[in-house]
C-alpha cells in the first residue's frame, strides 16, 4: 500500500504543497498561544506542539519511516497525539485512523488492506491491539510517549508533496454501519482550512475553541485556532472542571453536536458557567428545535451557526441557527431541518438518489480511481452524501437519508411533533408491519388520545432503550436499537 502512495505521477515540481505549512506559520506567528488544551493534561502552546512534532519526526527517522509510508495512530486526544499527527504529515507520512469500537473482523480487514508500516499508540491502545492478529503483524510498534525523548531535535520539516498525496485515511463505521476508508489529501485538508476560515460564515477568536470533535481540533490548528477538548465523559464533575478551564482560557466559542449542547444546557441551568460563549456552531442536520431555543435563551448574545457536513466533506452548508429554527417552526417541524445552502467552495446538485457535492474539500474513498469515481465531463469528482435535500425558494431542507423511505421520514417528523420527543423511530418488521420503537413509547402514546386516528399506519408499539451512534451521540443507531428487540434477534 505504501508503494502506491509513493508513485506520484503526472505532477510538476512547482505544483507542490504540504498542509502542515499552515500550522507551522501559526507556530511562528503566535508561538505562546494555546494550541491543544485538555482538562487532564493542561495546555500546550503552538510552540510546544512544534517542539513535540519535531520529536515525532526525529522518531520517524530513527524508525525508518519516510514519505508515503502509512502509520496507524491511536491515542487519546491530547498534545502528544496532535503533535505526532502534524510531525508525520509534515514528512509526508500517511496517518491511518481506525475507530477502536469497530468489530474485530472489520479492523482485521482494514489493516490487511492498508498494511501500515508502523503502529504508534498509547499503552492502552497497544493492549487493545494485542487481540487483533493483523495489528500484531505490523512491523513496528512505537509507544507515543517515546517522541518526548526526541523532542527539540532539528527543525520542523515540511516536505514538498504532490497536492493529491494522501494526508490521512480514516476508517469509521459510517452512517449505515458499513466501514469505509476516507482519504483526505494535503490539498483537501488545506481546502477545509480555507472553508472554515471564511469570515462571512464562521467567527474566529484568539482564545481556544471549546471543541467536542477531535478531528475538528486538528482542523482548527490549520486555521490558527487552539482547542479546549471536551472530555468523553460528560458527568457533572467533568463539566465542572471543563467550566473552570474554559473560564481561565476565556473560551468564547463552542463547536459541538446537539447531544453535548443538550447536556451543557442541563449543566448550566443548575451550576452556571460557560458564560463567555459568543459563537456556537452545532453540527448535524437533525437538531430538535427546542434544544436550539433553550440555547438561544441561555446565550442570547451569541452567534449561532447550524452546520451541515459529513465525513467526506466538511463543510457543505451552513446557516444562522435562529433562521433555521424559525423557518422549521413555520412549517411545524419538530427538528431544525433548514440547512441554508452550500458554502462557496462547494458545488452541489440535488438529485433523487442523494445530494451530490464537488469541491476541493471533498475527500475520496479508499481505492477510488478516476475509472470508478463518479465524475462529469469536466473531470470533477462528485460525492453522493446519501441525504435527500429539497431545494426551494428559501434554500435547502434536509429530508432524510436516501436509504429511508421518504414517507417514513415524514411520518417520524409528524410523530415527533405530536409526542414532543425525537427519541423514537418507525421500522417495518415481519409481515411488513410498521412499528414505532422508542423510550417509554407506550406511555407516551397512551397520553395522546387521538394518536391511533392520526397515525393509522402505525400497527405496533415497542418500548426499547434507544442506542446512540458512538461518534454522533444525538443520532439514533437504528440497527443497534433493534438488536435489543425480538425483531432484531430473529
Amino acid at each position: 500500500m505504501a508503494r502506491v502512495y509513493k508513485a506520484l505521477v503526472g505532477w510538476r515540481a512547482e505544483d507542490t504543497m504540504n498542509c502542515t505549512k499552515r500550522v507551522l506559520r501559526h507556530c511562528h506567528d503566535r508561538p505562546g498561544s494555546p494550541a491543544i488544551c485538555t482538562v487532564d493534561s493542561g495546555c500546550a502552546s503552538f510552540d510546544d506542539i512544534k517542539v513535540l512534532a519535531n520529536g515525532a519526526q526525529s522518531l520517524a527517522s530513527s524508525e525508518g519511516l519516510t514519505t508515503g509510508d502509512v502509520v496507524l495512530v491511536l491515542s487519546p486526544p491530547d498534545p502528544l497525539l496532535y503533535a505526532t499527527i502534524l510531525g508525520f504529515l509534515g514528512r509526508g507520512i500517511v496517518v491511518l485512523f481506525v475507530e477502536p469500537w469497530l468489530p474485530v473482523q472489520e479492523i482485521e480487514h482494514v489493516l490487511q488492506r492498508v498494511q501500515p508500516k508502523a503502529f504508534v499508540g498509547s499503552r492502552l491502545a497497544q493492549l487493545w491491539a494485542l487481540r487483533i492478529k493483523a495489528a500484531r503483524k505490523i512491523p513496528r510498534w512505537i509507544h507515543i510517549g517515546s517522541l518526548k525523548h526526541h523532542a527539540g531535535q532539528g527543525d520542523f520539516d515540511c516536505v514538498d508533496l504532490d497536492p493529491t498525496s494522501p494526508a490521512t485515511i480514516t476508517f469509521s463505521s459510517g452512517t449505515t454501519g458499513a466501514p469505509k476508508g476516507i482519504v483526505r489529501s494535503h490539498s483537501c485538508m488545506s481546502a477545509i482550512h480555507d472553508g472554515l476560515s471564511d469570515p462571512q460564515r464562521f467567527d474566529h477568536f484568539e482564545k481556544p475553541d471549546l471543541c467536542l470533535f477531535p478531528n475538528m481540533a486538528l482542523l482548527h490548528l490549520g486555521t490558527g485556532r487552539g482547542s479546549l477538548l471536551v472530555p468523553k465523559k460528560w458527568s457533572t464533575r467533568a463539566l465542572s472542571h471543563l467550566s473552570q478551564r474554559a473560564d481561565t482560557l476565556k473560551t468564547a466559542s463552542l463547536t459541538a453536536g446537539p447531544a453535548f449542547l443538550k447536556q451543557l444546557l442541563q449543566f448550566t441551568d443548575v451550576h452556571g458557567g460557560f458564560g463567555d460563549l459568543k459563537s456556537i456552531t452545532i453540527g448535524g442536520a437533525q437538531t430538535d428545535c427546542w434544544i436550539f431555543e433553550q440555547g438561544f435563551d441561555q446565550w442570547a448574545d451569541a452567534r449561532w451557526i447550524h452546520l451541515y457536513g459529513g465525513s467526506e466533506v466538511e463543510p457543505v452548508a451552513c446557516v444562522d441557527a435562529r433562521e433555521s429554527v424559525s423557518k422549521s417552526r413555520q412549517r411545524e417541524l419538530f427538528q431544525a431541518l433548514f440547512i441554508g445552502g452550500p458554502v462557496p467552495i462547494v458545488e452541489a446538485r440535488t438529485e433523487a438518489d442523494g445530494l451530490r457535492v464537488s469541491g476541493a474539500n471533498v475527500a475520496k474513498q479508499l481505492g477510488a480511481t478516476d475509472e470508478n469515481t463518479p465524475m462529469d465531463l469536466t473531470k470533477k469528482h462528485w460525492h453522493n452524501m446519501g441525504d435527500r435535500i429539497l431545494a426551494d425558494d428559501e434554500g435547502w431542507w434536509y429530508t432524510g437519508r436516501v436509504a429511508q423511505p421518504q414517507d417514513e421520514f415524514n411520518l417520524e417528523q409528524r410523530i415527533y411533533s405530536l409526542l414532543g420527543t425525537s427519541a423514537c423511530f418507525v421500522s417495518r418488521v415481519s409481515n411488513d408491519r410498521l412499528v414505532l420503537f422508542g423510550e417509554d413509547i407506550n406511555r407516551r402514546v397512551s397520553a395522546v388520545d387521538h394518536f391511533a386516528s392520526v397515525f393509522p399506519e402505525v400497527e405496533g408499539l415497542e418500548d426499547v432503550s434507544i442506542v446512540r451512534d458512538r461518534r454522533h451521540r444525538a443520532r439514533i443507531d437504528r440497527k443497534g436499537t433493534l438488536a435489543q428487540t425480538s425483531f432484531g434477534r430473529n
